[in-house]
């Protein structure tokens, strides 16, 4: 059933009103085709979407007395609102990103304390009981750099520092290595690092998660800006104001989020036309 407010324009387009009369030009003709394909959508469609704009508009309820003039400055609050949520978000995950650093350093700084470990284990394996004793325990090539494969060295070396007895006689009794505490600290080391790797893939997540938020934001910008701006764009080009209507109008840079350049203030006063010359230029 049709809304009560819209019912004089189906009335209107249902008696012909707005349809193009005998002898009517094509020019015109067709602006009136235009025009009842506004008309209609508004008087079929608008008892559906009005509720939803008075919701989006005035999400306390609409004034008792609701003017013209609410009407604008809603959508502009409207506007005003979405974009200090884009702020918002943008500003959580710039927070977020900013943890990565510290949770990248943690991760750096227990690379390198394993990396330090295996390596002095390794020297002191290869020059106090000889380098087969250290490929015995999986220490006689060169470390890895990266986090991963220093964890799968550090692994295996444990297990084999716990399964294998070091029944060699070391060179320096001062220096005689311990192979199950050895295999603790490692453990102890390769734990530290596997947590900070942990906290790593956390951040990720949630920087995925306030990148996906940040995204979504700018996508609702996007219409609510279009939005905003057309009406507001009809509603001064209706008030004799085409010239400020052109400034708010959404160019393609400015739906992209780009503004224009040199593009004028809203507010500032437009300069008069140059008067003609008589002679065909400007004066």
């Amino acid at each position: 059933m049709s809304d009560p407010q819209f019912e004089h324009l189906g009335l209107r387009i249902a008696f012909g009103v707005l349809r193009p009369k005998p002898r009517v030009s094509r020019m015109v003709a067709d602006r009136v085709t235009i025009a009842n394909t506004v008309i209609t959508a508004i008087q079929v469609h608008g008892p559906e979407v009005v509720p939803i704009v008075e919701k989006t508009l005035f999400p306390s309820g609409p004034p008792n007395n609701l003017t013209v003039a609410d009407v604008l400055v809603a959508m502009g609050a409207h506007l005003d609102r979405t974009t200090a949520h884009l702020v918002g978000t943008d500003r959580t995950h710039s927070v977020e990103l900013s943890d990565d650093d510290g949770a990248r350093q943690v991760r750096e700084l227990r690379t390198v304390d394993l990396k330090d470990f295996l390596s002095t284990l390794r020297s002191n394996l290869i020059r106090n009981y000889g380098i087969h004793v250290a490929g015995a325990y999986g220490l006689s090539a060169a470390l890895p750099d990266d986090a991963s494969s220093l964890l799968l060295l550090a692994g295996r070396a444990e297990d084999l520092f716990r399964t294998r007895p070091l029944v060699e006689p070391p060179k320096n009794k001062s220096l005689k290595i311990d192979p199950l505490l050895a295999a603790d600290d490692m453990k102890d080391a390769a734990a530290a690092l596997r947590s900070a790797l942990s906290d790593i893939e956390r951040e990720k997540r949630e920087a995925q998660l306030t990148q996906g938020a940040k995204n979504e934001s700018m996508a609702t910008w996007g219409t609510v800006y279009a939005a905003a701006a057309d009406g507001a764009a009809a509603f001064f080009a209706l008030g004799g104001r085409v010239d400020l209507a052109q400034r708010v109008r959404p160019t393609a840079r400015r739906r992209a989020g780009l503004p224009d350049e040199e593009a004028p203030p809203a507010d500032a006063q437009t300069p008069p036309e140059p008067a003609a010359n008589p002679t065909g230029g400007n004066t």
